[in-house]
């Protein structure tokens, strides 16, 4: 889940009565907005870690905002990569979030110092995601190759201290799922908004190291039971938000429901959804008005629904979803 980088939590994945038809414009936009990132995890969807190339330039990715704005989208999330070290990210953000548009921005914490902190209590964000995968350096670090628990934990205080509507976006895997426990107390004492967490997602790198990583059936049914456990111990105190669902499962689901979403990778280009490699626009050659109506329009497609037939009948496919496929639309 989570996103992150960017999960299928953030991308307005819960069931809904929704019809995308009816809708002039996305609800929500999921904006990976570069690649390159400081760590090397093994769970990476989107398996960053370099400089993808074309990515958008400045101006392009400004125009984005003005197309984001333009359409009156009520919500979206930066993710990255490790979205600090995009060199337009304030400058994307400020479009934005001087439009009334709410903003998530979801990152490592490395970067935030308390001069950024001082800059994201400015910006007003809607919320701020961090990602901890263990409440010792040595799980968190064993999980996100070279992490630093410390930083990200500080980043949380300065976020915290300052009133930042802050969150912690926990992934479970084989090795750090029995401090699920321990971790939501953590995340409590800490004073953040909201715990994050939900089935890894298959795809990436989390793909590529699967039988390293995955839990298994029984994991995860001591693990809901301590989420369900901690979700009432800390109602009214802090949100513990778990989606209980695969992305196979999810899929299943989003075959003849689409979300009401668009998720814009760093390099322009809009993937139908994160598990599958299909694309469905190119902001280089599209305006997002007409990528939310091709996105509708692929979900129609014969090629794409057999495809994710196969992909919930065979699980190995979805180490293909970063294998991008243009839709001819």
């Amino acid at each position: 889940m989570k996103v992150k980088e960017v999960s299928l939590l953030e991308q307005d994945v819960r069931p809904s009565s929704v019809d995308i038809e009816d809708l002039s414009s996305p609800l929500f936009i999921a904006w990976q907005i570069n690649s390159l990132c400081n760590l090397d995890c093994l769970h990476c969807c989107e398996e960053a870690g370099y400089q993808m190339p074309n990515e958008l330039t400045k101006d392009e990715a400004l125009d984005l905002c003005r197309q984001i704005t333009e359409m009156d989208i009520p919500y979206a999330a930066i993710s990255g990569g490790e979205p600090m070290l995009c060199p337009y990210f304030f400058d994307a953000a400020k479009v934005i979030t001087d439009n009334g548009i709410s903003l998530k921005v979801e990152t490592n914490g490395h970067f935030i110092d308390e001069k950024t902190a001082d800059k994201f209590k400015e910006f007003g964000f809607r919320s701020v995601q961090i990602s901890i995968d263990g409440v010792t350096p040595k799980t968190h670090e064993a999980m996100r190759i070279k992490g630093d628990w410390q930083k990200a934990i500080d980043a949380v205080k300065r976020l915290v201290k300052r009133g930042i509507n802050t969150e912690i976006v926990f992934v479970p895997t084989k090795f750090n799922l029995k401090e699920t426990s321990q971790m939501i107390d953590l995340a409590a004492s800490l004073g953040v908004y909201g715990f994050y967490t939900g089935k890894i997602m298959r795809i990436g790198r989390a793909a590529k190291n699967w039988d390293k990583l995955a839990p298994s059936e029984k994991d995860y049914e001591d693990f809901f039971n301590v989420l369900q456990k901690k979700e009432a111990e800390y109602k009214g105190k802090m949100k513990v938000y778990y989606y209980p669902y695969d992305v196979v499962e999810e899929l299943k689901y989003r075959m003849y429901n689409p979300s009401a979403s668009l998720l814009i990778i760093p390099n322009g280009k809009v993937k139908l959804i994160g598990p599958l490699p299909y694309l469905c626009g190119d902001l280089r050659k599209h305006s997002l008005k007409e990528i939310w109506q091709r996105y509708k329009q692929a979900w129609k497609r014969r090629d794409v629904l057999e495809f994710t037939q196969k992909v919930i009948k065979d699980h190995t496919l979805l180490a293909q979803s970063n294998t991008w496929i243009e839709l001819d639309i």
